[in-house]
Parts: C-alpha cells; sequence; structure tokens
C-alpha cells in the first residue's frame, strides 16, 4: 500500500513539474537560431537582445513582444494577444509586420528606424505605427483605430478601420 501512494505521488509531482516547465518554455526569451517557423506556441513570446528574429507562419496564444532588436520579421502569424514591437533606442531597427491576424487588443509598432506595416488584420482591437523614422502603413485592416503619429516619412494608404484612421 505505501508503494502505491508513493507511486500516486511520483505521478502527481511529475505531472506537476511538466506542466510548470511546459508553461515556461512558451514564454520564449530570444529567438532560438533566429528563425522560429510553424510552430504553436501556448502563452506569448518576449523577445529582447541584438540579434534577428524571424516568426514566420506561427500561432501564439498570448503575445509577441519584441523589444529593442535590430531587425524584426513577424509574417503570417496568428497571434491571440497583441503584438509590439519596439526598437532601440536610437530608433535604428527595421520592423516588418506583414500578413498577420491579431485575435487580441492591438499591433503597436513604434521607435524603429524603419516599419513595415503590411495587409495585417486586427480582427478585435487597432493598429499604431507611431514615432518610426520611415514608415510603411499599407492594406491593414483593423476593427477599430488605425494610427499614424509622428512618423517623420510616412507611406500610407488603403487602410480601413472601423474606428478613426489617421494612415491615409
Amino acid at each position: 500500500m505505501k508503494i502505491q501512494k508513493l507511486i500516486v505521488i511520483v505521478a502527481i509531482v511529475c505531472l506537476l513539474v511538466g506542466a510548470l516547465g511546459g508553461a515556461a518554455m512558451a514564454e520564449l526569451n530570444g529567438c532560438g537560431d533566429g528563425v522560429l517557423k510553424d510552430e504553436t506556441f501556448n502563452s506569448g513570446l518576449r523577445i529582447t537582445g541584438d540579434e534577428p528574429c524571424v516568426i514566420i507562419g506561427c500561432t501564439i496564444q498570448g503575445d509577441i513582444r519584441a523589444i529593442g532588436l535590430p531587425y524584426v520579421l513577424l509574417l503570417n502569424n496568428k497571434v491571440g494577444g497583441i503584438i509590439r514591437v519596439v526598437g532601440d533606442e536610437v530608433g535604428t531597427g527595421v520592423a516588418n509586420v506583414i500578413a498577420n491576424t491579431v485575435l487580441g487588443e492591438k499591433i503597436v509598432v513604434r521607435d524603429n528606424g524603419t516599419a513595415y506595416v503590411l495587409e495585417n488584420d486586427a480582427v478585435t482591437g487597432d493598429i499604431r505605427v507611431n514615432f518610426n523614422t520611415k514608415a510603411f502603413v499599407q492594406k491593414n485592416i483593423a476593427v477599430q483605430d488605425i494610427t499614424c503619429k509622428e512618423n517623420t516619412d510616412l507611406n500610407a494608404f488603403l487602410n480601413l478601420a472601423g474606428g478613426n484612421n489617421t494612415c491615409p
């Protein structure tokens, strides 16, 4: 009887450690070898550092937060939370946010040298492209607002917003 109880306790501990380990692995700091392709993440991704990051065709239940990277490509991803790409302190990075579907609150791209925000669909929220040196904001759809504010050089067209659109 003691052995059976011990086996049950060990099994429960293993399940708990496995569940906690899986949750910790879903929160990703860094971008692995630089490319994440066709993967599913049950939580969010937080990517920081000085290496480029490419995320293509992934499903992310939570947010994608790329902070201070020199180069980011987010292409054809399905995101349950928000996409937030914030450049470095001097605004020299390149942010490419292209053909993503965001089911969460918003897409935010700010403080980059060059920002390409193209053909995204913010299903329940808005799109904000602010404080970039060059910004290309084209063919996006947002159920709420699309905002372009204080970009030095803005090239925007064919954006469709359910609310206000300051990116013509």
